[in-house]
């Protein structure tokens, strides 16, 4: 099922893709949204590498890695502590999700093997430019995508 939003660039629950070149907030339900994320090949992307959404919206996220490496998706509230964040992921190991640092974050995902799926729910934060993010060990420099809050 589709719970309308405005996006650039996003697949929605049924695989949908929607690439409306002109945001609309105003028209964006603060509603809850699933939204699907995907790591393919053996490429360092994200697909879609931008999302956009209203400010206040429920988000409903499924990573699915479609890819041949393990991967984790983390929404940072601040793209300068990306190198910290990876620096403490790698430490770390594990799921590569720095957890003593979880005020740095917004939303995350265990690491996750070629050929699963996770989820995990939140809300979309104040309006601005987010950063998205694999934190495992050597991804964090090109595996990056931007997440628009909306008013």
């Amino acid at each position: 099922m589709i719970r309308h939003a405005w996006v650039v660039g996003l697949l929605l629950s049924d695989g949908l893709l929607l690439d409306s070149p002109t945001f609309r907030p105003s028209d964006s339900p603060t509603s809850d949204t699933t939204v699907t994320i995907r790591a393919t090949s053996s490429t360092l992307e994200f697909d879609p590498s931008m999302i956009a959404l209203k400010q206040g919206t429920q988000v409903h996220l499924r990573f699915v890695n479609a890819g041949t490496l393990p991967h984790n998706f983390v929404l940072v509230r601040d793209e300068a502590d990306i190198d910290a964040l990876a620096t403490a992921a790698m430490k770390q190991g594990g799921d590569y999700v720095p957890t003593a640092l979880k005020d740095r974050l917004i939303a995350w995902t265990p690491l996750t093997s070629p050929g699963q799926t996770v989820e995990v729910s939140f809300t979309v934060p104040p309006p601005g430019s987010y950063t998205y993010v694999c934190l495992m060990s050597g991804h964090a420099n090109s595996m990056l995508g931007t997440f628009r809050s909306l008013h």
